[in-house]
């Protein structure tokens, strides 16, 4: 019988920043595998996911295994923990007022990301795409409908990973419209040439809730 076949990303370039020990610029945290920006380059190379997660699996093991020996035991502090919670508790609680749920919008953010951000680029669809996703991201999160807490909520499931889908979303979309040449396998229709001015990494930060590029 007939089988859909179409294009899907399922991958990026790039990642997230560690030195050669795997250590993040976050205390105590690491990061190996492809979830790691540096080893690819401008293009991904095919074949290779698990052997990468062995290799810096294992760097990233001893370190933070040799971090925790160098450290002392400070125990549980609660109030670091009240923030998220409170933050959950208050999502958990309900918004009945909300027209949309989380995964209706998680539907369409991944229809704004192929249809704006997909294959072949240009600086007027990443512009178009940017606004949607911070709109969303300010105007909208905060007020979609959650169900009553239950002891499975799938809503406060789907708002939880549409809060990351987003900030993902806005961190490729951003980088995008930096980088007005075509290099690898980003390619834009409005700047098909590869600039050699260019050829440097960006590095995205959140600070102050906010993403930052440099």
């Amino acid at each position: 019988m007939p089988i859909e076949v179409s294009p899907i990303a399922h991958y990026h370039m790039g990642g997230i920043r560690v030195n050669t020990r795997m250590q993040t610029c976050v205390e105590a945290l690491y990061a190996a595998g492809e979830a790691v920006g540096g080893a690819h380059g401008a293009n991904r190379l095919s074949g290779n996911a698990i052997t990468e997660a062995f290799v810096f699996g294992e760097c990233a093991g001893r370190a933070a295994a040799e971090d925790v020996a160098r450290r002392r035991h400070s125990g549980w502090d609660a109030t670091a923990a009240a923030p998220a919670l409170d933050l959950a508790r208050s999502v958990r609680d309900g918004r009945p007022q909300g027209e949309r749920s989380p995964i209706a919008l998680q539907t369409e953010l991944q229809d704004l990301m192929w249809e704006q951000v997909g294959v072949f680029r240009t600086g007027a669809r990443l512009d178009v795409a940017l606004s949607r996703i911070r709109q969303m991201r300010d105007a909208e999160l905060p007020h979609l409908r959650i169900a009553a807490a239950g002891p499975f909520n799938m809503d406060l499931h789907d708002w939880y990973e549409l809060r990351a889908m987003l900030m993902v979303a806005e961190s490729v979309t951003a980088a995008a419209a930096e980088r007005r040449e075509s290099r690898g396998a980003h390619q834009r229709l409005d700047c098909p040439e590869t600039d050699a001015a260019l050829r440097h990494n960006q590095v995205i930060r959140l600070e102050h809730g906010a993403l930052s590029i440099r």
